[in-house]
Order: C-alpha cells, then structure tokens, then sequence
C-alpha cells in the first residue's frame, strides 16, 4: 500500500513538472517561428521619426522614409523678418534624408549576439518601443542667399557688407554700410529645426543692429584686382592641336563674378569667371579644338636621321578647365597662357610604346638599276609609290601582293613585258619584280625573316645571282616577317634608271652579310623551233643562242652582338634559255594537214627567179606565156595566180604569166604612143 502512495505521488510530481516544461517551451517556440518569419524584415516596434518600420523588408522601410522625406520637403513653411512673410518649400533648400544609413540602422534593431541576447529582445519587442533619429541636412548657402534677398525687402536699412560693380567693363566700389540685419548662424539652426517639424508654425527670423565685417580698404583692394584681372585681352594657346583664341576684355567683364563673404575666419571678395560668356566664345571653335588620338610616328628626313613624333591622346573640350586657366592667367595680370585640353582616349600607339622600342635607324638598303623610259619603269615606280611609308609591326609578317594589291590600269600599271609560263609575255603591271628583287635585298641584308620568296626561273643579269624574287597576281608570292621587336617602316624612292628600298628599324644590332656558291649542275640549253610565216619551208634561220642552265647556293650569314653567328642557305636553280629557231609554220611538228603557206610575191621578177622562188617556197611553179608590147616586160613575171601574200596549200600549183615580147608591126604605132 506505501508502495502504491509513493508511486501515485511521483507519477503527480511528473505531470505537473511535464506541464510546466510545456508552458517554459511555448514561448521558445513562438520566438523561433516569429524569428524564421521576420528574417529580414525591421523588427517589431520600431519607429524613425514617428514613422513605423516593424515588419518591414529593406525595400519597404526605404520607401516609407522616402515619403516621410517627400512630405517634409513639400510643405511649406511661413519665414517672417519684420512685418513681411517669405513662404519657403524646403525642398528650395536641397531637404535630404540619408534614408539607407536610417534603415541600416533600423534592421540592426533587436538583433544581439547568441540565443538569449536575441531571445530578451524578441520578448521585449511586445512592450518597448524604439525611435530612432532622423537627422535632417539642408543647404546652408541656399539659406544665406535667400535670407540676403529677403532682408533687402524686408527692412529698411539694411546690413550692407559692400562689392564690387561692374559697369561698362570697369569694376567701381560699393562700400560697405552698417544697418539692420537678421543673424545668419541663428537663423540657420532655427530653420533647420522648424523643417523637421511637419506642424509648419510660421517662423520669425529676429533682426539686430550689424556692423558690416569689410572695410572700405577692402572694397578698394578687391576693386584694384578686379580691374587688373578685366582690363585687357588674354589668349590662350596650344601647339598639339594648334589653337590660339584671344578673349577680349568685354568678354573677361561680362564673365566675372564677384563673391563676397564676410563669415568665417578669413572674410573678404572672391573672383572667378562666369563659363557663359567663355563658352560662347568657344563654342564655335569646337571642332578645332576637339581632335582624335594620334599615334606616335618616325618622320624620316633626306639624309635618312628618324625622328619621334610624340602621340597624342584625343584632345576634348573642357569649358570649365579653360575658366579656371583663363582666370589664373587674369588673376596675374598675364596676356597670354597655354589652352587646357580634356583628354580622351589615348592613342593605341604611344610615345611611351615608341620609346621602349629603342632608337630606330636604317638598317638596310638596296638598289637596282633599269634602262630609263620603258614601260615597265611606270609600273615599278607606281609599286613603289605604293609601298613608301609602309608599317610592319613587330611579329607581322608583309605580303607584298596583300599590301599592293591586283595590278590594274586604274591604278596607273601599264601592259610590259613579263614572263608567263616560262614565255616573256606583255601583261599589265609587268616588270614589277624589279621592285620585288629590291624589296627583297633590302630585307636580305635587314636580316628580316624570309618567309617565302621565289627567284626568276630564267637569269637575269640585272639582278644579283639568286638574291632575286619575282611576283605575280595570284603568285608567285613575296612575304618577309618582321622579327624583331621594333616597328619596321619601309621606305622608297627612284630616278629615271634606279629603284632603292631603305628598311628603318632596330633589329638588336645583328647584321647580314650574302655569300654566293659556284654554279653546279649545268644543264645545256635545248632547240626550240619557232614557226614563222616569212621563212621558206625547209628553211632554218636562227633567232636566238640560248644559254645553259646551272644551280647556285646563296648564303646569308648573321652575326649577332654577343659573337655569336648564324648561316642560312638557299639553292636556286636557273632555267636554260632555249636556242630559238625560226621554221615556216609547216615544218613544225604539230602542222595541221593540209598545211597552208603564204604565196611569195614574184612579180617583177624575171622567168627564172620567179620560179626558183615559187618552188622555194615548195610551190609547183606553172609558166603562161603572155604577149607584151612593152620590151621591159619581155621574160618578167607580170601577174601570178592566187595573188601574192595569200594563203595557199602546202605543194600546191602556183601560175605566173610571163611577158613575150612582140614587136609591133609597120606603120602600127606602139602602145601609149599619141
């Protein structure tokens, strides 16, 4: 039975203490869930300046105290001076509210370390409220400026610190005067504190006797200087655009303002210049004034010296920036001063890119010569001209043909004589390897790296022995890389009989020289036989003696600053150059069948030449004798059949008449005779 007792009571002991547990948990729980539901959001009951920000997200809390702002500054507020009323928005003051420092610290509101900091906070949100300061700014100078205006209307006689007048472009004193006048450091404090009010109750601005803080030295000193800075014309100059504008002195008078401040712990008059009166002198040199970017660049004189010519960022205009310089130069008493520029954007290749590339010189040369007047000079001048002034960036390979382009007439080539297929040709834009050959000697002995270039396939002695290339539209191809890490700047010019390229640029100090092998590998020059219209069949008569062919190895040896030295090698081979030999069409191989021969012209002629040279020409001859009256023409060819120059079959029959002669008979008189 004790045991029972015993039990019953502490099954009661654990029910209550079970209830007690339930009831402590409870309010954990709600703090929990109240916690995970208001995570970023205000917390509960809490004000700034009356305004309600509990529950709200960071956006929401803006947007409550923006309008609290907007309220603020759109109701008017009544300032009185004397017995007149000045109403205000303080809004015409630039009102402002740093709304996100006011909800940052709003959100931080109840939000202590550890769970039961954040715990007593949240059980404390139930009862406490929490107002927060909203601190209100407004523009003190805009306040000044209007209770200046509003003292001029209001009292009768004043406070008058004094200026300086401009009148017809001279500066006169306004002295100062003593008067009535409201004090401005109250007045700034009581209006500051009567706009966070939103009960606008009219504010009265109370005035005392002031004495003006300028002396009428100071008003004569502040005249003095304002003349000096008025009185006569300044220009202004740059070299880089070239600029020069002069700013008359009605100008510098319309333009200057005049600052007077008598607060503060160094009272006095201030000048500047007014950007109205400047800019419209400036504006319409504006496009003057404003230029692009321009690249740093090497000029190069006669006598081959480079000069840098510095880049230049893009040059903007800055009205204010010419103010300021314009005043600084007046303020001196100057005449003249350097025009200011804004910059913009920079050049891609400046005069600090230029300078780290190292000095650039010539480093090579090459010159050929030609026959003047010929057709082919026209075209490797008009290459060249093409050519002059041209960039290679370090590491960018030059392709003579990408850079020229297609030969054409409208570009001012002219048909001359190339070679095509081994056959010497007229093409427009023929002879320009004569360029291309310079071009590539200059890069030779520029130790430039050869990229690929292709000598003529027939010698040339014009040109050095396998130190040669040759171009063509659609190839052969002539490109060179500029290894270096210089810019590489190519330059022409000509006379009547010569082409030169100079190459300026810095390569390190290495230099090139060229070596030439013996000729190897002869090969003698074959029979070409040429069909010719005016050569009898079966006959031969030689053109021109050909040449042999042979192999040649050219060498290009480097030798760099350190000691150190290097060999390249080409190998060439030249073509032999045929012996031509000119054959009648018809004995060619490829004769057509029937083959047809130009009839040669006999007339004239007397019986026997006439033939031979028909059967010369492997006609049958066919004789018709013809009676003539006229003894000149007794055994001579007289006409023949087809005529002379015609095409005629190869053997076939040719017919000459031959004149007979016959003596006229008696009494009869002779042909002709009257």
């Amino acid at each position: 039975m004790k045991r029972f007792q015993k039990l019953s009571r502490n099954v009661q002991l654990a029910v209550i203490g079970g209830g007690l547990g339930a009831l402590l948990l409870l309010p954990v729980m709600a703090f929990a869930v109240d916690e995970i539901r208001a995570n970023g959001e205000v917390a509960r009951n809490v004000q700034a300046a009356g305004v309600d920000l509990g529950g709200l997200g960071q956006d929401d809390a803006l947007g409550a105290l923006r309008a609290y702002e907007a309220e603020l500054a759109s109701t008017p507020l009544d300032i009185r001076i004397g017995s007149m009323s000045f109403p205000v928005l303080p809004s015409e003051l630039n009102l402002d509210i740093d709304e996100e420092a006011v909800v940052d610290e709003a959100m931080a509101q109840r939000r202590e370390r550890g769970f039961f900091g954040r715990f007593g906070d949240w059980f404390g949100s139930f009862g406490d409220m929490r107002e927060l300061p909203v601190p209100v700014t407004i523009d003190a100078e805009v306040l000044d400026e209007r209770i200046d205006v509003w003292e001029q209307e209001a009292i009768n006689n004043p406070a008058h610190e004094g200026g300086v007048l401009i009148r017809n472009g001279v500066a006169e004193p306004d002295y100062p005067r003593a008067g009535e006048g409201v004090d401005h450091p109250t007045a700034q404090q009581a209006t500051l504190a009567a706009v966070q009010n939103l009960s606008r109750r009219p504010l009265t601005l109370l005035t005392r006797q002031l004495q003006p803080t300028l002396t009428d030295d100071d008003i004569d000193g502040a005249v003095a200087r304002a003349n000096r800075i008025i009185d006569s014309a300044i220009t202004l100059r740059a070299i880089d655009p070239e600029v020069e504008i002069e700013f008359p002195a009605p100008t510098l008078a319309a333009a200057l303002i005049v600052d007077v401040h008598a607060d503060g712990p160094t009272p006095g008059i201030d000048f500047s210049f007014n950007r109205g009166p400047i800019n419209r002198v400036l504006a319409p040199l504006r496009t003057t004034i404003e230029q692009p970017a321009r690249d740093a660049a090497f000029e190069i004189d006669e006598e081959d010296v480079v000069t840098l010519v510095p880049s230049r960022a893009e040059t903007l205009l800055d009205v204010d920036l010419v103010v300021d310089r314009l005043f600084d130069v007046a303020d001196r008493s100057g005449a003249t001063g350097s025009f200011p520029f804004a910059e913009g954007v920079e050049a891609e290749f400046t005069t600090e890119m230029a300078e780290a590339m190292g000095e650039i010189t010539k480093v090579s040369e090459a010159t050929t010569e030609h026959s003047c007047c010929e057709a082919r000079v026209t075209n490797i001048q008009t290459m060249a001209d093409a050519v002059d002034g041209a960039l290679v960036w370090p590491g960018e390979e030059f392709s003579l043909n990408a850079h020229v382009g297609q030969r054409t007439r409208t570009k001012g080539y002219v048909p001359a004589p190339m070679i095509l297929r081994g056959e010497i040709v007229d093409d427009v834009g023929g002879g320009v390897s004569q360029f291309a050959t310079t071009i590539y000697n200059a890069a030779f002995f520029g130790c430039y790296e050869d990229v690929t270039h292709t000598p003529h396939s027939l010698y040339f002695s014009r040109y050095p022995e396998g130190r040669e290339a040759t171009v063509s539209w659609g190839g052969p191809e002539l490109v060179f890389k500029n290894d270096t890490e210089a810019l590489l700047i190519i330059k022409t010019a000509y006379t009547s009989r010569s082409i030169t390229v100079k190459m300026f640029g810095n390569t390190g100090g290495r230099t090139c020289t060229a070596g030439l092998g013996d000729r190897y590998r002869y090969t003698d020059p074959p029979i070409e036989y040429v069909g010719d219209p005016a050569v009898p069949p079966g006959t031969e008569v030689e053109d021109t003696a050909g040449t042999r062919g042979w192999t040649i190895d050219i060498f290009r040896y480097f030798e760099y600053t350190d000691g150190t030295n290097e060999t390249q090698v080409w190998s060439h081979r030249y073509k032999p150059r045929p012996n031509k030999i000119n054959v009648n069409p018809c004995d060619l191989e490829d004769a057509p069948t029937p083959c047809t021969v130009l009839i040669p012209d006999v007339v004239g002629r007397n019986r026997g030449k006439g033939i031979s040279i028909i059967e010369e020409w492997s006609f049958i001859a066919s004789v018709e004798e013809v009676e003539v009256t006229d003894e000149a023409e007794h055994n001579k060819v007289i006409a023949q059949s087809p005529a002379p120059g015609l095409p005629h079959d190869f053997g076939a029959t040719v017919v000459i008449q031959v004149g007979v002669f016959v003596e006229p008979e008696d009494g009869e008189a002779p042909p002709d005779t009257p």
